[in-house]
């Protein structure tokens, strides 16, 4: 049981660093390539915004596999 907690918890951290990387960079990046990064409306959603998304997730699930590859091992 404490395995699978620290397991979602290495998730929800591995997301939130994933986050923060894509909405610092990305924010200055998406807007050279002709993206916009946030969209006008509130309500709106732009091809930014599901970039943004599924390179928040793609990221996240690489910082969960590194962190869980380097855990050691318990017998």
């Amino acid at each position: 049981m404490v395995q699978v907690i620290r397991r979602a918890g290495i998730a929800l951290g591995s997301l939130v660093a994933a986050s923060s990387v894509v909405s610092m960079v990305g924010g200055v990046l998406l807007p050279f390539f002709g993206v916009p990064f946030r969209p006008v409306d509130s309500g709106a959603t732009t091809p930014g915004s599901a970039l943004e998304g599924l390179i928040t997730v793609v990221l996240g699930g690489l910082i969960y596999r590194d962190i869980v590859r380097r855990e050691p091992r318990s017998c």
